[in-house]
C-alpha cells in the first residue's frame, strides 16, 4: 500500500508488458460504493485540472520507463480530464506512439433532459515504441445478422458467408456491472472483468506481466491472474488493498480447486 510513485522507482525498467491504470477521474466528488459499510475515496484536486495533470504525469512518466519495448500503456478516464491528459501524454510518449482512443460504451439507468446522456468512458492507448504486441484475432467481434445475410448475396459481398466475426473497432460495448452482479465488491467505480480481460488478451501473452498502479477494486490483477499473466497491483487506499487481496485469494483458491479436481 502507498503512493505508486514510491513503487515505480524501485521496479526494474522494461519489465512490464502492459500498464493499465484507472486513476481518479477528477470528478470533483466523493466516490462512494455500496453495501452496509461502503468504500469511498475523494476525487477532488485543489488547484484544479492543471495540478491534476501534473500529478498524473509525474507517475505515468515512471510507468513508461517500466514498459517493455513491445509494451502498451492504457489509461481509463472520462470527459472530465481525458482531453487535457491526452495532450500531456502525446508529449510524454510521442504522438507516433498514440494508437487509439477507445470508447467503452455501456448502458446504465437514467437519461439527461438537458444534454446527450453520458454513457461512455475513454481509454487512451499508447505504446512504448513503434513495435508492439496486438492480437485482434483473440477478441473478435460477432458480425450482425444483416452483415451475414449480405455476405450470402453474390452482388457486392466482401466477406465469406462463414466469416462470422471481424476485428474489433475502437468502440467497445461491455455492459456495466448491474447491482445484482456476483462480481460486485461494493467498491466505487468498479469496472467489469470482461472489459479488462479484453485488453489483456489483446496486448499480452501468457506469462507477461500486467501492472495496475491504481488498482481500486482489483479488477485488472484479477483479470490478469485468470488469464495466466503475472501481475503487480498497488493503491494508496487501505480499503482498495483489502478488497483486491480478498479477490486475489479467491482466484488463487479457485485455481487450486480446479487443479486438484482435474
Amino acid at each position: 500500500m502507498g503512493d505508486c510513485l514510491e513503487w515505480i522507482r524501485v521496479l526494474p525498467e522494461e519489465s512490464i508488458q502492459l500498464v493499465a491504470i484507472d486513476p481518479p477521474f477528477l470528478t470533483g466528488k466523493k466516490q462512494v460504493g455500496s453495501g452496509e459499510n461502503p468504500s469511498s475515496y475523494e476525487d477532488r484536486w485543489r488547484g484544479g485540472k492543471s495540478l491534476y495533470v501534473d500529478w498524473l504525469l509525474e507517475r505515468v512518466g515512471g510507468m513508461r520507463e517500466l514498459l517493455a519495448p513491445t509494451g502498451s500503456f492504457l489509461i481509463h478516464l472520462d470527459w472530465h480530464a481525458v482531453h487535457a491528459v491526452k495532450v500531456a501524454l502525446d508529449d510524454l510518449f510521442g504522438e507516433e506512439c498514440f494508437q487509439n482512443e477507445i470508447i467503452w460504451y455501456y448502458q446504465t439507468g437514467g437519461a439527461s433532459p438537458r444534454r446527450f446522456s453520458r454513457k461512455h468512458d475513454n481509454l487512451l492507448w499508447y505504446t512504448k515504441t513503434r513495435e508492439w504486441k496486438f492480437y485482434p484475432d483473440r477478441i473478435p467481434v460477432p458480425r450482425t445478422p444483416k452483415a451475414i445475410q449480405r455476405a450470402q448475396n453474390p452482388k457486392g459481398a466482401r466477406i465469406r458467408a462463414d466469416d462470422t466475426h471481424k476485428y474489433p473497432e475502437d468502440v467497445v460495448f461491455v455492459p456495466q456491472l448491474n447491482p445484482m452482479s456476483k462480481e460486485r465488491t461494493g467498491y466505487p467505480t468498479q469496472k467489469p472483468l470482461e472489459l479488462m480481460e479484453l485488453f489483456i488478451q489483446a496486448f499480452t501473452d501468457p506469462g507477461d506481466c500486467v501492472a495496475d498502479f491504481f488498482c481500486g477494486s482489483g479488477t485488472t490483477p484479477v483479470a490478469a491472474a485468470r488469464l495466466g499473466r503475472r501481475w503487480l497491483a498497488c493503491d494508496i487506499s487501505k480499503e482498495a488493498i483489502r478488497v483486491t487481496r480478498e479477490r486475489m485469494l479467491a482466484v488463487s483458491e479457485r485455481r487450486s480447486l480446479e487443479s486438484h479436481s482435474g
